[in-house]
């Protein structure tokens, strides 16, 4: 009798985990790799949803498991509703006052701007722009804004984000990266990102070489996908 009760959960959990690798796996697929848009995202896993439950349906109507199946659907798709809502649709709204560069740095200023800046003192007495770059969105998401390289006067660097609009995510982190930003492997990590909706900046670390580290890159960690990039022109 036991036996047979143990052979009964152990299909029931082979149903359930198949049923869940079923839907989730190419749904992961579809979010990160084919849609090109949040929107786009959406309509191809309803729609995944739509194919694989005609198909679970089909497969299981005759045969044992099929409440383990059915219940295991409802639950993959409950889950993925709340946490499409929790991290696509709830915006986090900022607004600080972020530094504004009055002139954009040239020649030997810009570079040592972008070079480790040491604690030392910028030449002039007002912020200037070391470089700058638009947002895009990466991995299915989308964004916008203009991410910009700034130099206080006392040499603090920093990254300011405005007219900033990305999709929300959970757990985003601010980086800069080399290259077109696709590996975030080797980076400068600049802190959570404050918000995925108005102006804010980040302090960029006095150590940090700027002429390698051009391109900001917002890494979702707990999906490790990207919400947006900007290139800077460095």
């Amino acid at each position: 009798m036991q036996q047979g009760s143990g052979s009964a959960r152990r299909r029931a959990l082979l149903v359930a985990a198949g049923v869940a690798a079923i839907i989730g796996i190419p749904m992961a697929i579809l979010q990160r790799y084919i849609a090109a848009t949040r929107g786009g995202a959406i309509l191809l896993i309803l729609a995944w949803f739509v194919v694989s439950g005609i198909g679970l349906f089909l497969y299981f109507r005759r045969r044992p498991g099929s409440l383990i199946a059915a219940a295991t659907y409802a639950a993959v798709l409950l889950g993925t509703v709340a946490i499409g809502y929790w991290t696509g649709f709830r915006d986090n709204v900022v607004d600080e006052d972020v530094v504004v560069a009055t002139a954009q740095a040239s020649g030997a200023e810009r570079d040592r701007g972008l070079a480790e800046a040491q604690g030392g003192r910028a030449s002039r007495r007002a912020p200037v722009e070391l470089a700058m770059g638009e947002f895009a969105g990466a991995d299915g998401h989308a964004g916008s804004g203009t991410a910009s390289m700034v130099q206080e006067p006392s040499g603090q660097r920093l990254v300011t984000f405005t007219d900033f609009d990305v999709d929300p995510g959970v757990d985003v982190d601010v980086y800069l990266v080399p290259g077109d930003g696709s590996d975030v492997s080797d980076r400068v990590e600049l802190g959570n990102l404050k918000g995925n909706v108005g102006d804010q900046q980040y302090e960029i670390p006095a150590d940090a070489d700027l002429s390698r580290y051009s391109t900001v890159v917002l890494w979702c960690k707990p999906f490790t996908v990207r919400i947006a990039v900007a290139p800077l022109n460095v």
